[in-house]
C-alpha cells in the first residue's frame, strides 16, 4: 500500500466515524426540541368521579371516571362528558337487584335512588350507567355477580316496547327501562 492510500483509508475511516456519531446524535436533538413543547399528561386510575377531580382556573371541575380511568387528566384536554346541574332522570328496574345498594355514594354522573337514575351528563350510554353498579351490559349479554344471561336469557324493555340496543341505548328523560333474565 501506498502511503496515498493509506491516507485515503484513514481519511475515510474519519468521516464514517464522524456520519456514525451524527446519526445518533442529530436523531436524540430533534425529539427532545420536540418533547419541550408538549407534556404528556399520565392517565389517572380512579374507583368512583370523586378521585378524578381537577381545579382549573381555581374552580373545580367534576370529572368521569370509566373503567377505572379519569376521562380528563389536566384541565388543557376537553372532557367529552361534561356534568350538567340538570340531572336526566329515568327509571331503571333489574330483575332482583337493588342499585342504589350497589351504588357508590362518591360518584357524581350517576345517581341511583331506589330505581330513579340521574345523570348528570347527556352522553352516557346504558353500559356506562350499568358500570357504575359493578353490572356489565353489552350488546347480548348481562353480567351480573358472576353470571353471564345472554340474548335467549336477557329481554330489556324501554317504555313497554322490547329494545335489543342493550347497553348501547342512550336514556331519556323519563324513560322506564326494564331488564329481566332467566
Amino acid at each position: 500500500m501506498t502511503k496515498t492510500e493509506k491516507l485515503f483509508s484513514k481519511v475515510m475511516i474519519v468521516i464514517f466515524l464522524v456520519l456514525l456519531v451524527l446519526g445518533f446524535v442529530v436523531p436524540g436533538v430533534v425529539n427532545y426540541s420536540a418533547d419541550d413543547d408538549t407534556t404528556a399528561v399520565e392517565p389517572r386510575l380512579c374507583s368512583s368521579d370523586a378521585d378524578c377531580y381537577l381545579l382549573c382556573d381555581n374552580q373545580p371541575v367534576s370529572v368521569l371516571c370509566s373503567q377505572n380511568l379519569c376521562l380528563q387528566n389536566s384541565c388543557d384536554e376537553q372532557s367529552y362528558y361534561s356534568y350538567d346541574a340538570e340531572p336526566i332522570t329515568f327509571t331503571l328496574r333489574i330483575q332482583n337487584v337493588s342499585l342504589q345498594e350497589r351504588s357508590n355514594g362518591q360518584d357524581l354522573f350517576v345517581k341511583f335512588k331506589g330505581q330513579m337514575v340521574e345523570i348528570h351528563t347527556s352522553r352516557l350510554i346504558l353500559y356506562q350507567v350499568l358500570e357504575k353498579v359493578d353490572i356489565t351490559l353489552d350488546n347480548q349479554c348481562l353480567f351480573l355477580d358472576g353470571k353471564q344471561y345472554c340474548e335467549e336469557k336477557l329481554r330489556m324493555a324501554v317504555n313497554g316496547e322490547n329494545s335489543t340496543q342493550y347497553g348501547s341505548y342512550m336514556p331519556q328523560e323519563e324513560d322506564t327501562i326494564v331488564i329481566e333474565y332467566q
